[in-house]
Formats: structure tokens, sequence, C-alpha cells
């Protein structure tokens, strides 16, 4: 399947040669501009006009126009792979926020013990103590070995987080 296109870069191009039966012939939108101009002098100009346009240029001069050669099969499952991992990084991203702005409305103290919002450490956290009242009736052996369990060998950090724990108090509006 052969597609005209006034690019030979950017999203759609990439999105379009993942597929191997399809054939990309970039078109200058200069020669497409002076070939609409050939045929509309009021210059009018539209996608749909444009589009039927760059059929017409493709169907009846191909010879003057190089397809885009294809990315090898590698390149294509790199890029494909690349493109996944970015949308997964979007995605933690944003599970990041809405977690940290959820926690801003009831427990902004666990907002402040905790400098990553993307470990295991602080969803497990969460999940164990989901709000003030319950970390504050924690021991404070069992909250010392949570925090020596998951790799936090600082004992300044772990210190600083259970004395942050104690001192923490409910904010007035959101009594637990």
């Amino acid at each position: 399947m052969a597609v005209a296109l006034k690019l030979s870069k950017g999203p759609i191009v990439y999105a379009l040669q993942k597929y191997d039966f399809i054939v990309l012939f970039p078109v200058n939108p200069v020669t497409l501009a002076r070939y609409r101009q050939a045929f509309t002098p009021s210059g009018a100009k539209d996608d749909p006009s444009d589009a039927e346009l760059a059929l017409d240029l493709l169907v009846c001069h191909r010879d003057k126009f190089a397809p885009l050669q294809p990315q090898s099969a590698p390149m294509r499952t790199l890029i494909h792979l690349v493109e996944q991992r970015r949308q997964l990084v979007n995605d933690k991203l944003r599970f990041t926020n809405r977690i940290g702005n959820a926690l801003k409305q009831y427990y902004p103290q666990a907002l402040a013990w905790f400098e990553q919002r993307d470990t295991t450490l602080f969803c497990d956290f969460i999940e164990r103590w989901p709000t003030l009242t319950q970390v504050k009736r924690a021991h404070r052996a069992g909250l010392e070995r949570f925090f020596q369990n998951p790799n936090v060998r600082f004992a300044n950090v772990i210190e600083e987080r259970l004395r942050a724990i104690k001192a923490a108090r409910h904010s007035p509006r959101m009594r637990q």
C-alpha cells in the first residue's frame, strides 16, 4: 500500500513505518503547493483537496518520488520498545501524581516523610499505615523493622522519619 505524505519524519511516519506492507512516499510541500496552484488558481487550500492532489501526484508521477526506505526489523522493534517504555514512564508519573494529590487531601504527612513516592517502600508504607492515626498507633520497634527491611540502611534517615511520625499532628480540618 502506497501512502503519500508531506513529511518524512514525525509521529505519523514512525507509526506507519511499523508495518511492512506500507510504502511511504514523501511529497515535498512546495511541490504539492505548485501542483495545487496549477489546478486551483484561486489558491484555495484544504486537507481533502490536498490529499487528492498528493494521490494524483503519486499515481501519475510515481517515478519522480523515492519511497522512504523502511527501517530494519531490529530498528522497528527498538523504536516500538522505546515507545512502550515512554508510555510506561508517563503512566508511572501520572499514577504517582494522582497518589500524591490524593494524599495531600487526607495524609500530607506521609508525603513529607518520603522524598521518592514511586518506590515500593512508599507504597508498602501507605498500604500498611493508610492514615496518620494508624501510623501513630504503631509501635516504634515495628516501624524500625519496616524501615530496615527494604534497604533503608541509613540509621539517621530511619531515626528522622520516626521522629517526624511521633511529632506529626492532625490538621485541624483533617480529623480522622
